[in-house]
């Protein structure tokens, strides 16, 4: 009697909220207002963020690359949906977890790659308090914090299992390959037009740069998947089907016509020749120091033959290879000449705190000279950031800035590297191996265009952090060997 009196308040009570619901929400729709239909999905995402945490944070991988910008003018924003909500959402419950349970993981707190990133937190967060536009750093300031307190704090315990490990790049790379195909079909109707290009992954990506940056963060974990399948479970099907996913994917990169893809994929492939041929870094330190040293004294000669080269962007490859180093008739190189030389000027105005995180497209049209912009530059400056990973905090946060965020490049190059080569397992050095490569693609990409403020580019950069950090602490230690797959 007593159990179905319980059953009788339980059914009363689901009725009673979902009646109240429907009530409340016809009345915003009523209004014209639609984003009460969310408060369900934010309930279950509650729920499952305490009761399947690995779910929910898997769930929002496959989600990035599908997740749309749209204008929620009731709140006079722009957000990406459905990420960037449940982004702020999972931060909150972690930092309420965080004060509830007042612990965290020492060892991750006191590691070199956590302790980097912190700093390069806390100065954005302190130049964002003497920002020239305080409403917008702050904005900045909370977007990338999200991105790294989920992907980098949360992802930490989630790639503790080695299956999500696995698990997240193949839901984020089978996501991605649905943009890809779309982005391939809609570029062949346009008869694949390289300025078309641009605008192929059009809504997902908001241009044809985050998008094959994105797909050249994965190519390598692809690789490695296929090359040694067994260090990572894969079937003769899966490793048969994820051929087909890497050819795709290498299709998508070569269409985009994203020169600086190229170049960071380069790059990669020649780390990657190094890496297999294990030179000793005093051979490559002797090399480089040779190589700098001739092009010092050849310098005026490779300025002239860089200001000879009229090629430019087009739909013809080897044209737009070309094109790669013309520095004075290509507007799309010449435009970020502009945009770098206009930070530069901002930066030594103010050197220390910078102008502010995120307000270098508000603040640089004053900074930009006549005789250095483009047809495609403007006069009220309103064309987009820096185009630099490392120019770029120059100009917003000052000369910590810039450095804060190479120290998270050259910590993370120290560990991958050393995982590499002295990782205790084969899983260790093959996948601190391919998160090396593809943070390399993305840090030579970052050189010529920045996308960390984008959900697209920062949740795989901030989950490459990660891996590489539990990799360190958590599988590269003999008494958790048996916890990583081996040969």
């Amino acid at each position: 009697m007593r159990s179905l009196i319980q059953k009788y308040k339980e059914n009363f009570l689901y009725y009673t909220l979902m009646l109240a619901f429907i009530s409340i929400n016809m009345y915003f729709m009523v209004e014209e207002t639609y984003w009460f239909m969310l408060v369900p999905f934010v309930v279950v995402v509650i729920w499952g963020a305490f009761y399947y945490p690995d779910q929910v944070f898997l769930f929002l991988a496959f989600c990035t690359p599908l997740s749309l910008k749209v204008d929620l003018k009731d709140f006079g924003v722009s957000v990406d949906l459905p990420t960037e909500p449940l982004f702020l959402l999972l931060m909150c419950l972690f930092f309420l977890k965080i004060i509830l349970d007042g612990r965290y993981d020492k060892k991750i707190l006191r590691h070199p790659l956590t302790i980097v990133i912190i700093i390069n937190l806390l100065w954005i967060l302190f130049t964002a308090c003497f920002s020239s536009m305080f409403v917008v750093s702050i904005k900045f300031f909370i977007s990338k914090l999200w991105f790294a307190v989920v992907f980098y704090f949360i992802g930490t315990n989630v790639f503790m299992k080695f299956k999500n490990i696995r698990r997240y790049i193949l839901l984020f790379s089978l996501s991605l390959l649905g943009v890809i195909i779309y982005a391939l079909i809609r570029h062949a109707i346009a008869h694949w037009e390289q300025l078309y290009g641009n605008y192929a992954p059009h809504p997902f990506f908001a241009g044809h740069g985050d998008y094959a940056a994105a797909i050249c963060l994965f190519v390598p974990f692809i690789g490695i998947f296929i090359f040694k399948p067994a260090v990572y479970r894969i079937s003769p099907l899966g490793r048969f089907m994820l051929v087909l996913v890497l050819i795709i994917m290498l299709v998508g990169i070569t269409m985009s016509f994203t020169r600086a893809a190229w170049i960071g994929m380069a790059v990669s492939l020649g780390v990657l020749f190094i890496m297999i041929l294990r030179l000793k870094w005093t051979t490559l330190t002797i090399f480089f120091l040779c190589l700098g040293a001739v092009a010092y004294v050849n310098r005026d000669d490779i300025y002239r033959k860089l200001e000879s080269n009229k090629k430019v962007s087009a739909s013809n490859l080897k044209q737009h290879v070309e094109s790669i180093s013309n520095i004075s008739t290509d507007v799309s190189n010449t435009e970020r000449i502009n945009r770098w030389k206009s930070a530069y000027r901002m930066f030594k105005e103010h050197p220390i705190l910078g102008w502010g995180p995120g307000t270098y497209m508000f603040k640089y049209a004053s900074f930009q000279r006549s005789n250095e912009m483009t047809v495609i530059s403007t006069n009220t400056g309103n064309l987009g950031n820096a185009h630099s990973e490392y120019i770029g905090p120059l100009a917003e946060e000052g000369v910590l800035g810039s450095l804060s965020f190479i120290a998270i490049v050259i910590v993370s190059l120290i560990i991958g590297v050393r995982l590499s080569f002295h990782g205790i397992s084969p899983f260790v050095r093959y996948t601190a191996g391919a998160t090396i490569l593809g943070l390399i693609t993305y840090y030579v990409h970052g050189l010529i265009n920045n996308y960390l403020d984008t959900d697209k580019a920062a949740v795989p950069f901030y989950a490459c952090m990660a891996i590489l950090l539990v990799l360190d602490i958590y599988y590269n230690k003999k008494e958790n060997l048996s916890a990583a797959p081996s040969v």
